[in-house]
């Protein structure tokens, strides 16, 4: 099984210094994560597993193709998920110069705000590229910077069985879990992640575990 750097703890260690990664809590508290959305086709149908079970989640759009399908954002947060800011056209932040930055995070703004009325209150970098410069620009933009504790790179069509193996043994409380409902183009296929999350939220509510928006972990 292919490990993320997130797994290395002198990593991780110093990534938590600089960025948000987790929480730290006792209790059986997690975050669901979706990133690269919202998607015609995995986003209603996470939605839908997701209120069927009772869970909140938050969802990190991409300012594009939230132009796109605002009516997706709106029932997101309707339904009681949260959704978070994840750059207008999905480039790394961090190669960007200021004015752009901003831009990016900006543009996303403003189509999250005029569908769900509710001003994102975190980032997430896209690929989890970021520097001092991108992280000093989104807290005076008021944002949360966040990356997660968890990511088992269901992007890349492991293969549902892997992404629920990777994910279970590496949740704790207070974790963050990254997985993808929609990606660079609208014919992105995250079936394998759709039904990877069926199973993997089945087993952390046996287990006792509450899911919760980024919002409700952090407060």
């Amino acid at each position: 099984m292919t490990r993320s750097l997130l797994d290395i703890p002198k990593f991780r260690d110093y990534l938590g210094k600089r960025i948000l990664l987790s929480v730290a809590t006792d209790e059986k508290r997690v975050a669901l994560t979706f990133d690269d959305g919202p998607n015609p086709r995995h986003t209603p149908a996470l939605l839908d597993m997701l209120g069927a079970k009772g869970i909140r989640a938050t969802f990190f759009v991409v300012g594009r193709w939230a132009r796109k399908f605002p009516h997706l954002l709106e029932r997101t947060v309707r339904e009681g998920h949260e959704v978070g800011n994840h750059s207008d056209i999905h480039v790394p932040l961090s190669l960007l110069p200021a004015r752009l930055i901003r831009r990016e995070i900006n543009v996303t703004e403003r189509v999250i705000v005029g569908a769900t009325g509710v001003r994102p209150r975190f980032l997430r970098p896209p690929m989890g590229w970021f520097n001092d410069k991108v992280l000093s620009i989104a807290k005076k933009m008021g944002y949360r910077p966040v990356i997660g504790s968890i990511h088992p790179r269901d992007s890349n069509k492991p293969g549902a069985k892997f992404i629920v193996d990777y994910v279970l043994p590496r949740v704790e409380p207070g974790g963050i879990i990254i997985l993808h409902d929609g990606g660079r183009r609208v014919v992105s296929d995250r079936s394998q992640t759709v039904r990877a999350v069926d199973r993997i939220s089945d087993q952390l509510l046996q287990h006792g575990y509450r899911f919760e928006t980024m919002s409700e972990l952090v407060r």
